[in-house]
């Protein structure tokens, strides 16, 4: 029954070129997790290209000299696979894939989307637990559901959970064949270096949209993925029934992105019970369309009570979905550094007391590296926005600070703490320890 779909599925059988895109840099990451047993499950925003990704695992592993016959590549998305039981399906296909195959050596089974099959993580768990050593499960889908309860609980000790995000800037650069990995590169090709910049700054780095030239079509292109996030993705899930709300409180927080959110004031707003708005605030985090950063504190209490700040998954969203009249050009940056400091940081923090500083991001060694963000640097900000870097970086000394503006470039000594101001293409592209797996 399942032949020609398998066959179908698995162009490398035949000895195809898989269509892998723009290599991401979440392969760097991933390559080491190849040889453990545990199953690695792939979560994301929808439309940020993790098929495309399980297929650059997949092509990594054939360069390795794995044979094709021990790679099987399934997307559950098909309509003759939604609503079957899981054991049902996926008995037959792999069934059918040895019998077709007769493979030899550990497996690499890779399940696209695979939370379209009711009941998919006790068929997984009971073969990783029947095989483990022999067999290795890659595994992706709609966050909210990777993130389950029922999901995190049954596979605890099983899963190692990787996040890809849409394409960074370096990514963008990458994709359009733009040089940017050592210093002569970019002086070489500062010019298209910069207007890409300005490009990814309004519009995001959805992959899709990179290809997509007009404002109304990519317009067009965001609110499907929107529509997507909110209709397939949490309603279904969560059995919401006020989906009109859930659907102007996404845009609304897209609209305060950069802001802090009071959930007591946005209740009000909405005239709706302050659980309810908290709890949709909490699916749209887990279909990773928004993000929410605490104050920086010691007490986890405290950080917990405390105000947070909103920020979105992409920069397209911000700018094509809500209702305004121009860019923002500065909300736009701030939320570029967030998504790029929540790629390189263990935890990420806003910073408020008498001074406000816009992040505090702390690495895995417990290095505090503080970020402040603006458009430009001028007469009239720029005390201030030194002022709240140096409000951190004096109460802790051992701590970097960097002011990230779109185009300036300085040098500042102040109250014994130097500081530099750098623009943030140029800060975006320093993150280069990726540099010789691409070369």
């Amino acid at each position: 029954m399942y032949e020609q779909y398998l066959v179908e599925s698995n162009p490398h059988w035949r000895e195809e070129k898989l269509n892998t895109g723009t290599k991401r840099h979440l392969l760097y990451e991933t390559i080491p997790l190849l040889d453990v047993d545990h199953i690695i499950a792939i979560t994301g925003i929808r439309r940020c290209g993790k098929s495309y990704f399980l297929r650059q695992i997949a092509d990594y592993l054939l360069e390795q000299g794995v044979r094709p016959e021990q790679i099987l590549f399934l997307n559950f998305e098909m309509p003759a696979f939604v609503g079957q039981k899981a054991y049902k399906v996926l008995d037959e296909l792999f069934e059918t894939y040895k019998k077709l195959k007769n493979p030899k050596g550990r497996l690499y089974l890779f399940f696209d989307e695979v939370q379209m099959l009711p009941e998919w993580e006790t068929w997984i768990k009971y073969n990783y637990d029947l095989l483990k050593g022999k067999i290795k499960f890659f595994i992706t889908g709609s966050n909210s559901h990777l993130l389950s309860s029922e999901f995190s609980t049954l596979l605890t000790g099983r899963i190692i959970q990787k996040a890809l995000y849409p394409f960074s800037f370096s990514e963008v650069l990458t994709h359009r064949n733009i040089k940017w990995r050592n210093i002569e590169d970019q002086i070489i090709n500062k010019v298209q270096i910069i207007r890409s910049f300005e490009d990814y700054l309004v519009n995001g780095g959805m992959p899709e949209i990179l290809e997509i030239g007009n404002p109304e079509l990519k317009r067009e292109f965001l609110i499907s993925y929107f529509n997507a996030i909110i209709y397939k993705d949490i309603i279904p899930r969560f059995s919401i029934r006020e989906a009109s709300l859930l659907n102007e409180l996404a845009i609304n927080l897209l609209s305060n992105t950069s802001n802090l959110i009071n959930i007591n004031r946005t209740a009000k707003y909405y005239n709706a019970n302050r659980k309810t708005i908290r709890e949709f605030i909490r699916f749209l985090q887990m279909a990773f369309f928004i993000f929410m950063v605490p104050k920086f504190h010691f007490s986890i209490k405290t950080r917990e009570l405390s105000l947070k700040k909103c920020y979105a998954a992409d920069n397209g969203f911000v700018h094509y979905l809500p209702l305004q009249f121009s860019p923002n050009s500065g909300k736009l940056l701030e939320n570029l550094v967030f998504l790029e400091l929540k790629k390189r940081f263990e935890h990420v923090f806003y910073w408020r007391n008498s001074s406000e500083c816009d992040f505090v991001a702390i690495d895995k060694s417990g290095q505090k590296n503080i970020f402040q963000v603006c458009y430009n640097l001028t007469p009239d900000n720029r005390e201030r926005e030194i002022k709240g870097l140096i409000s951190v970086v004096s109460k802790y000394p051992e701590s970097k600070g960097i002011i990230l503006t779109f185009n300036d470039k300085d040098e500042i000594e102040e109250a014994g703490k130097k500081i530099t101001v750098k623009p943030v293409y140029e800060w975006l592209i320093e993150n280069s320890n990726v540099n010789k797996f691409y070369e």
